[in-house]
């Protein structure tokens, strides 16, 4: 098993964990990941698992978490078992929200996905004093990204760089950097290691090349939306009305309905439908156990967020498809490795939130 150490938040380093009895390790490409340690008390080092600390995989400053749960307890062994659980960096951002300018409504910005991004963090998480990490800093700007108009008030500013992550297939991170002795957000974008790309040579996860030991395969239109009708300013027949989407009828079309007051220009309509509609997605998710031993070395032929090739000719489903997350486990047996492909399928509670935050009530006076 791999060592874990332990950081102070100004990245001191505390001490290390080398014998625990679990670390599950989840990466993320369009949000934070999350983790769980689990270890006897007696281990040394413990002591310093602490919540804010921070816990590092190894030398690879890409797995580094932040402590954010932490219990303890005794079996029916007399041991007393610690187990802490957390996030990577990225978290931090879901601590603010996004602050229009003075006298905006909105903070509006038309610009790469990577622009976008950055400003918003630049302005919620440095700008405003009383608001300002100050042990992050945000790399140089390389314009990455396709063109997005976005406008945001008051939101979760880490649920924004997330839809904005998944809108544009841009993936971002925060990891720790030692010389400066600072924390870096950053945008980066996953190789192309498919069979229909003649850049890279492809990567290809199938029980007929032996790299895969289970497989569970989702197709889903539950949420789904492909046509939007979004409702701007004004009441009843005389609010503005925009309509945007594919032209599918019968029972290919799946209309979903966006209430966008705070939108002043009608112009701006059309992009908030396309936003809304890439948050209701058809939802097409591959996870599987991936083979340590196949022919696809991990972190070196492929990582989390690189586009790959899954294919099962039992199933007659070959998808070129994303790797969107990556869980690594560690344990006494050995390691494995759990690969999602494609969407994530939502948890209750993402499905409870957009339930919830999609019922409006129009007026009609």
């Amino acid at each position: 098993m791999k060592p874990i150490r332990i950081l102070s938040p100004a990245l001191d380093l505390q001490g290390e964990v080398d014998n625990y009895l679990s670390l599950t390790f989840c990466r993320s490409y369009h949000l934070p990941g999350k983790f769980q340690l689990v270890t006897n008390c007696k281990v040394q080092n413990t002591d310093k698992l602490n919540i804010n600390s921070l816990i590092m995989v190894g030398a690879d400053k890409y797995k580094t978490g932040i402590i954010r749960h932490k219990e303890i307890k005794s079996n029916d062994r007399g041991e007393e078992i610690l187990t802490v659980k957390g996030y990577t960096l990225g978290v931090i951002t879901q601590q603010r929200i996004t602050i229009p300018p003075a006298d905006n409504a909105q903070d509006v910005i038309e610009a790469n996905a990577e622009t976008v991004m950055k400003h918003y963090v630049q302005r919620n998480c440095k700008d405003i004093s009383e608001m300002e990490f100050p042990m992050l800093v945000i790399a140089g700007n390389k314009n990455r990204g396709p063109v997005v108009k976005w406008q945001s008030r008051y939101k979760n500013l880490g649920e924004e760089i997330e839809q904005i992550s998944s809108l544009t297939g841009l993936g971002w991170h925060i990891y720790p950097d030692f010389e400066q002795k600072k924390w870096i957000f950053n945008i980066y974008n996953g190789r192309d290691f498919s069979v229909n790309q003649k850049t890279n040579p492809p990567v290809i996860f199938s029980p007929e090349f032996e790299n895969i030991s289970s497989q569970e395969y989702t197709e889903s239109l539950i949420g789904y939306g492909n046509y939007a009708i979004v409702a701007g300013q004004g009441e009843g027949a005389e609010r503005e009305i925009a309509m945007v989407g594919d032209d599918d009828t019968g029972l290919d079309k799946h209309v979903i309905f966006v209430d966008a007051r705070d939108i002043k220009n009608s112009a701006d309509l059309s992009e908030r439908g396309k936003v809304k509609l890439a948050e209701h997605k058809r939802i097409i998710s591959l996870q599987s156990e991936i083979l340590t031993k196949g022919p696809f070395e991990y972190e070196k032929d492929w990582d989390a967020g690189d586009i790959v090739t899954v294919q099962n000719k039992d199933w007659n489903l070959t998808l070129d498809t994303r790797i969107t997350e990556v869980e690594e486990i560690y344990e006494a047996g050995g390691f494995k490795l759990n690969v999602t492909f494609g969407s994530s399928l939502p948890t209750l509670a993402q499905k409870l939130k957009s339930a919830l935050g999609e019922i409006k009530i129009e007026s009609t006076r």
